[in-house]
């Protein structure tokens, strides 16, 4: 029968924290254990192991432990000697005592007896806090007697004991602290699993919370040595209220909660250090790999990569209500927003790290974004504002994406939110927007940026929807006064987005030099924001930027933002009508006049309409007939089945409706692929028969509407004699016949929301509407079912097409002339907002942001020298200030008259 469960010791105080220093023996004879540090450890341990044993079922264990006191008894104390090939693991033993001394330990631990292994995790753990326990443990293949004592401490965890649990839970403390061990590779990650185990499945709820506390506090260990490299760093002891997920109901019971807190304090207590008199041991550590990153460097980024691993953990279909999975899952991200939080500046330059975040925490972030669990759509976006935050500059491409799926997609739902989901990203933005550098990096590196989303314009755009509540009429999920919390908190956002302008723009121009004296510019010199006081161009101090469209000198902030804005004109054009939008683009000069620059515009633009392309390709006319040969000649397909290279040609669009037009596309096909492939068939038509074959098998097979399906046979019967009047081979065609039917062509995805209707937002300008559609958010379940492949495999393969594009460069600038383009984008919204809000609102609270907004909004106009905007803000305040007709004042007209004194 397995152990009978006791209770946990009770107080928390483990005996290694309370015998500081170690006593000697008061017998007149020799101590028990010999007069070394470790053996007077080891003595006493050793002894209460030999009387709680059961002599016949641990007669093996007796006899090792005696024969280790015997040892012990024996020995003098020995310097420790590094050059030697096989050292002592015990501090100032001999290497034979020392091997019977944790031989006996581990036959302890293994006895599966709570009795018997207490006192050997107890020695455990005072060899550790006095630094008496060295090497390397827990490495690849290794055998020592030292990972052989890891292992067992490990399986402590797993006795169903609650006493043995926490017992086991002070060692891995103790070993995670101590600087003269290195615990490496597979024993780290044992240890963290470890620690969950002990999460997920302990009956006591302390012992639990304790479990979550000794996770965060190796974390905290382990990374802070990552940052400066050493062994020997001390750390703050973890916050039970830094570590509790809103979820987690434990927070209202003290009782555990307190336990829980004097558990880890008590465990932290104190400085790592030896007996008085005993030579400080530390693990050797300084070893750099073929990479030139430490141990201690490695191994962090291995126990990264392993809880971003356990973050990923998804329920089967067969049991899609795994909460244990769940609350594991919880637990990871909760873990991975404290590192991400606490990330230093190693985090930051250091590409291997760096690259961990993309591979692993950006994947985690993707898969989890489809779960509809609130705790973990909360920590996504806690964890995602702390890369923001943090990590910016090095994941500029990764932010792009994850902006809108998480945040923008959620603030852009007015009618149908979930309440708590919108007040999440409301809050998060609220956070934000308090970081004035954050927003002045995200207008430059985004709305800025012709290959990015305008995340700022959004924001402000989707903050004043909101703002302006569910449209009268509209069905709505919202209660009037869940609306009512969103617009107020809607204007706050919007107030303190100003704010931070306003803070940001005092703070560089106390600084001195790093912008144009405002006051000095005309107010007509700045309605051409490029031209400075002697009518040269303004310096905006902005890194070069490795991106240019026209010319080598179009890098300044506001060439590339008119470049971008020209840009999307030019493709929402083109995807109402595309000779006009291709027209447009070439008198513009955002593309060259040549057919091969605009098939290489067509083939490698996002946000391009799909069926739009294949019109285009198809049109009769001269030059897009050109366009469609350049686009077709730049295509290899030697070497590729012809399955695949009609498959892969109708990637790039859709194919037009009409018969001729479809005609002239695959007859290019055909003769392209021909030209690459000699052998393949007989001649061009041959291929161009097959090919209009293959699409109508697709259809065929693939259309919900066809109700008799083509045979194998049938397949084979419509093309005989289309090579030049032979048969193509049986095999081949079935062969053929076999791919279509298991694997649909699927030609690039398009919306089906009529040209003249699609909105103009930046998700389609960049072609990640139908990506973020794949995300399914069910706001009434609690299923842990992770993000489909689909959407998983478009998102990476945005990543790879944006890398291949061009080199991400983040771009810093301290300019405050950028305040006038931000303003430019945003300076109209806020005044609706704002201007609604007080018209139509009595709530103080949401009005009295508003007359924020409009003071922040007439400070930094005001500055900025935009006359036309200032004297706006100004006039909507006077407006509202209601002194022409007195009688109907009501408090926010006298607010209002306050604000304009």
């Amino acid at each position: 029968p397995p152990p009978r469960r006791r209770p946990a010791r009770s107080g928390l105080s483990p005996p290694l924290l309370r015998e500081r220093p170690i006593p000697a023996m008061a017998s007149p004879t020799a101590p028990l254990g010999g007069s070394t540090p470790s053996g007077r450890v080891l003595g006493p341990a050793l002894d209460r192991i030999i009387k709680n044993a059961a002599w016949r079922k641990h007669s093996a264990l007796v006899a090792a432990a005696k024969s280790a006191l015997d040892l012990l008894s024996s020995s003098s104390y020995h310097s420790p000697d590094p050059t030697s090939p096989n050292p002592s693991p015990l501090l100032g033993l001999p290497v034979a005592a020392a091997a019977a001394s944790l031989h006996a330990l581990i036959l302890a631990l293994e006895s599966a007896s709570p009795k018997v292994a207490d006192p050997a995790l107890d020695c455990v753990a005072k060899l550790l806090y006095h630094r008496l326990l060295l090497g390397d443990l827990g490495e690849a293949a290794d055998d020592s007697p030292a990972s052989k004592l890891l292992a067992a401490v490990l399986s402590c965890g797993a006795l169903n004991d609650d006493a043995m649990e926490l017992a086991t839970l002070r060692v891995l403390l103790a070993a995670a602290r101590c600087p003269s061990i290195a615990i490496r590779g597979d024993g780290l990650g044992q240890m963290l699993k470890t620690c969950y185990n002990i999460y997920l499945s302990s009956s006591s709820g302390a012992n639990q919370m304790c479990a979550k506390l000794a996770l965060a506090q190796v974390l905290v260990i382990v990374f802070a040595r990552v940052e400066v490299d050493s062994m020997d760093v001390r750390v703050p002891t973890v916050s039970i209220a830094d570590m509790m997920d809103v979820s987690d109901h434990r927070l209202n019971d003290s009782g555990i909660v307190q336990v829980a807190q004097g558990f880890i304090n008590d465990a932290m207590e104190g400085s790592d250090v030896p007996e008085p008199g005993t030579p400080v041991a530390m693990a050797e550590v300084d070893e750099k790999d073929d990479e030139g990153m430490s141990k201690i460097r490695e191994d962090g980024l291995a126990l990264f990569k392993n809880l971003c691993k356990l973050s990923m953990k998804f329920s089967t279909p067969d049991n899609p209500e795994d909460q244990v999975l769940l609350r594991g899952k919880v637990l990871s991200l909760e873990l991975l927003k404290m590192v991400v939080d606490n990330a230093g500046p190693f985090w930051r330059i250091n590409e291997k790290y760096l690259g961990a975040i993309k591979q692993y925490l950006c994947l985690s972030l993707l898969k989890n974004s489809a779960l509809s669990a609130m705790s973990i759509f909360q920590l996504l976006c806690s964890i995602f504002v702390g890369l923001l935050s943090r990590f910016r500059s090095g994941l500029k491409e990764e932010i792009g994406i994850f902006f809108p799926m998480l945040v923008l997609r959620v603030l852009e739902n007015v009618h149908q939110p979930s309440f708590l989901q919108k007040m999440t990203v409301l809050n998060l933005l609220e956070d934000i927007c308090k970081e004035s550098q954050v927003l002045i990096d995200i207008f430059v590196n985004y709305d800025c940026d012709v290959d990015a989303p305008n995340i700022f314009e959004r924001i402000v755009n989707g903050l004043l929807k909101t703002a302006l509540g569910v449209t009268p009429g509209a069905t709505t999920t919202l209660t009037p006064v869940q609306d009512q919390t969103f617009r107020t908190e809607s204007v706050k956002c919007l107030a303190t987005i100003l704010k931070s302008m306003g803070s940001w723009m005092d703070q560089q121009l106390r600084i001195g030099d790093f912008s144009p004296k405002i006051s000095e510019v005309s107010l007509n010199s700045l309605d051409s924001p490029n031209i400075g006081e002697d009518g040269s161009g303004i310096d905006y101090e902005l890194q070069s930027d490795s991106y240019s469209p026209d010319t080598s000198d179009a890098s300044s902030l506001e060439q590339r933002r008119a470049y971008k804005i020209e840009l999307q004109k030019g493709i929402s054009m083109f995807n109402r009508k595309p000779s006009k939008g291709i027209d447009f683009l070439i008198k513009s000069k955002k593309i060259g006049q040549s057919p091969e620059d605009v098939a290489s515009f067509l083939r490698n633009t996002a946000g391009l309409n799909a069926t739009m392309i294949g019109d285009y390709l198809g049109e009769r006319d001269e030059f897009p007939i050109k366009v469609m040969h350049a686009y077709v000649d730049a295509l290899n397909f030697e070497g590729i089945d012809f399955g695949e290279a009609i498959r892969y040609y109708l990637r790039g669009f859709r194919l037009p409706g009409e018969a001729q037009k479809i005609d002239r596309v695959m007859e290019k096909f055909a003769e392209r692929y021909c030209k690459c492939n000699p052998n393949s068939f007989t001649s061009a038509d041959t291929a161009y028969v097959l090919a209009y074959s293959v699409i109508m098998l697709n259809t065929d097979a693939h259309n919900m509407m066809v109700k008799d399906k083509m045979s194998r046979s049938d397949f084979i019967r419509n093309n005989r004699g289309i090579d030049d009047g032979k048969d193509l081979p049986e095999v081949y065609l079935s062969t053929l016949y076999d791919q279509i039917v298991k694997n649909e062509i699927k030609m690039s995805a398009d919306s089906s929301v009529p040209q003249n209707k699609q909105p103009s937002s930046v998700m389609k300008l960049l072609g990640l509407d139908n990506i973020i559609n794949l995300v399914n958010w069910k706001q009434a379940e609690d299923k842990a079912l992770g993000a489909n492949d689909l959407l998983i495999k478009n998102i990476q393969e945005k990543f790879k097409a944006k890398s291949a594009k061009s080199e991400s460069v983040f771009y810093v600038i301290t300019d405050t002339t950028i305040l006038q383009f931000m303003m430019e984008v945003c300076w109209a919204p806020m005044m609706a907002a704002f201007s609604m809000t007080l018209d139509q609102c009595d709530d103080k609270a949401a009005t009295s942001q508003c007359l924020q907004g409009f003071r922040y909004a007439v400070h930094v106009t005001s500055v900025m020298c935009m006359q036309t905007q200032r004297d706006a803000f100004v006039t909507s305040v006077a407006k509202f200030t209601y002194l022409h007709c007195v009688a109907d004042m009501k408090q926010k007209n006298v607010d209002a008259v306050k604000v304009g004194t």
